[in-house]
């Protein structure tokens, strides 16, 4: 039961309103909504992993400085991630309330 409640959380999928679209139309715009949301979220966890071997090698390197870069990307990679998620809850949320 646990698992399909996670699940449901962590499957990040948009479902937009397109009424009065031809069907083909609204498959395709659901299927480029669904697949630039993914690459958003591939390039923030690509962020995600190179801030992390950075601050590896700031700490090996003991570089202050570049450890304290990869520290704010980090916050950004990680940031972005969840903003995407929360978007597309939110989106998914708006569209039901206009239906």
């Amino acid at each position: 039961m646990t698992r399909t409640i996670l699940s449901a959380y962590l499957d990040i999928s948009i479902h937009p309103d397109f009424t009065g679209l031809p069907v083909n139309v609204e498959q395709g715009l659901i299927h480029l909504t669904d697949n630039l949301s993914a690459l958003l979220l591939t390039l923030s966890g690509v962020g995600i992993v190179i801030s992390i071997l950075g601050l590896l090698i700031g700490n090996w390197l003991g570089s202050h400085h570049l450890t304290e870069r990869f520290k704010s990307s980090l916050i950004l990679s990680t940031g972005s991630g969840a903003l995407l998620f929360v978007a597309a809850a939110a989106a998914n949320y708006t569209t039901t309330l206009f239906r």
